[in-house]
């Protein structure tokens, strides 16, 4: 008797179980996780992208700042000529007669002066060639401005003016304008001071506006040379030429001071 065939054994249907948080389990017992899952649970993690933009507000204090930075720039640029004056950088240029012979006149007139006794009446005359003169070849190099640089101005606003490179501020061109006074015990006293960086030596553009602390050693300088012979009572400045404007041209006169020796 034959045997009858063994019937097959029924197959299973594939089934697809969703078990929990995004587990998937295929037949087989295989499984799919989407997302993350921490204990029996799926986390999704979602990332936030933020287009980040200058509103109209930080537009308009970026354009003021810029602005402010361009104003000081350009003025610490302009800042020196506009302390020491238009009329004390037109001097510069103005041609003197530094000549050694000058030097040596100015430097007989202070010879005399300084051979006054105390209490003895001084007249004590100069002009702004001499005086130029004597400061770019026998007192400027003896306090540190450069051979050569030296000049000094007598300008129509009753001022004096020095300048050259000096040792004591990095060697760069340094102007000092002075006043006059009367009834002091130094002759010139510092009004304003600038260094310049770059350009023409009658340009505004490149003179630096110098704290007049940092000039005063300069001016200290000068005062213990020719600033200390003489307690001057009266101040007579030069003439200059009719036009006002014209300080090219050299005064047609000398300074006069006249007072006590000390």
């Amino acid at each position: 008797m034959s045997e009858q065939p063994t019937p097959s054994e029924p197959r299973e249907s594939p089934v697809t179980q969703n078990v929990s948080g995004g587990v998937t389990v295929q037949p087989g017992g295989d499984a799919n996780v989407g997302g993350d899952v921490v204990g029996r649970d799926k986390v999704t993690q979602s990332t936030t992208v933020t287009n980040v933009g200058m509103t109209p507000e930080a537009v308009r204090r970026l354009v003021i700042a810029v602005g402010a930075m361009v104003f000081v720039t350009a003025f610490c640029f302009f800042s020196g000529g506009i302390v020491v004056g238009a009329v004390a950088l037109q001097a510069l240029g103005r041609p003197v007669n530094s000549s050694l012979a000058n030097a040596a006149t100015f430097q007989a007139r202070l010879d005399e002066v300084n051979a006054k006794e105390a209490g003895e009446w001084v007249v004590w005359s100069f002009t702004e060639s001499e005086l130029s003169a004597y400061f770019r070849h026998n007192l400027g190099p003896r306090i540190g401005i450069a051979s050569e640089t030296g000049r000094a101005r007598i300008l129509p606003n009753e001022t004096v003016e020095f300048y050259g490179r000096w040792s004591g501020f990095f060697n760069l061109p340094v102007l000092v304008v002075t006043s006059v006074e009367k009834d002091s015990a130094t002759l010139y006293h510092t009004q304003s001071a600038a260094v310049r960086l770059f350009g023409a030596e009658d340009s505004a553009f490149g003179l630096i506006v110098l704290p007049n602390f940092v000039a005063q050693p300069l001016v200290d300088a000068i005062n213990a040379d020719i600033g200390q012979q003489v307690t001057a009572k009266e101040v007579r400045f030069p003439r200059f030429p009719p036009a006002p404007d014209d300080v090219t041209a050299e005064p047609h006169s000398e300074l006069i001071i006249r007072g006590a020796a000390p």
